[in-house]
């Protein structure tokens, strides 16, 4: 119940942030989740030895994301400066020379990882479909979908789960949960045509509910890789019945960059 709780809690925060306030407002929101996924991520990463610096994960991730969103030209030459001054930061520091070089390597993931991914999670919540009277509609598909499928996956898998999906990262997930998560993310995205994004065509949503159900269990197994290796449960414990806020997006930072690259190709007109 707990964790049903804390998702209305989120989806009455965002959804309004997307649909009906500002752009900015929705951009300011996701840089205050980023802020913190950056500190637990760092977290993740002190443990394996490779702590970022600080002041650069953030800034390169802040800076990389609203490049993808409002410039994407400038990402490159943005991601450019950011692993000249992680070297730079490991010249100028004292110390074992091998230290100095986890601490670029976690740097450069941190920026990489949630830089990227959430800067096109940040533009999904301001494009709009063709013929649509309002924007949002492509993040809310996201999240529909991605968190559908995680109901389905996880009673899925418990009701049915006999084959383990990839043991060594995450043991409680099967193949029969998966399977239930894929049909899961298809049930959520065909809400869209049929309620909140009526100009979505099926044939769209179908497709999209497949993609975004295997990118997201993708974007799980991931995080789960990191927690797994950093020997911790959760990333974080802001989210009641959650963890922390990158256990609540690790699938949406996989779905948000495909998604995207969806509608630019399909869907934009």
């Amino acid at each position: 119940m707990t964790r049903v709780l804390t998702a209305l809690v989120l989806a009455a925060i965002v959804i309004p942030a997307v649909k009906w306030a500002p752009p900015w407002a929705w951009w300011a929101l996701l840089l205050v989740a980023g802020v913190g996924a950056v500190l637990e991520l760092q977290g993740m990463l002190g443990r394996l030895g490779r702590t970022p610096w600080l002041a650069l994960s953030l800034a390169g991730t802040i800076t990389v994301a609203l490049s993808i969103g409002f410039a994407p030209s400038a990402a490159p030459p943005l991601l450019t400066a950011v692993v000249l001054a992680a070297l730079l930061a490991a010249l100028a520091a004292t110390g074992p020379l091998a230290p100095r070089v986890d601490r670029v390597l976690g740097t450069l993931f941190v920026v990489a990882y949630l830089g990227l991914t959430g800067g096109y999670l940040g533009a999904l919540g301001t494009v709009q479909l063709p013929g649509a009277t309002d924007r949002g509609d492509m993040l809310i598909l996201a999240m529909v979908a991605v968190y559908v499928g995680d109901i389905f996956a996880l009673y899925g898998g418990r009701a049915f789960g006999r084959h383990p999906l990839a043991p060594v990262i995450s043991p409680k997930k099967t193949w029969e949960g998966a399977i239930a998560g894929l049909a899961g993310s298809v049930a959520g995205a065909l809400l869209a045509p049929l309620w909140f994004a009526r100009a979505l065509p099926v044939r769209h949503a179908v497709a999209l509910g497949l993609l975004l159900g295997i990118v997201g269990i993708a974007g799980d197994l991931a995080e789960s890789l990191l927690k797994r290796a950093a020997e911790v449960k959760d990333s974080g414990t802001l989210l009641p019945g959650h963890g922390g806020i990158l256990d609540r997006i690790d699938s949406l930072l996989f779905a948000a960059p495909v998604l995207y690259s969806y509608y630019a190709l399909f869907l934009a007109g």
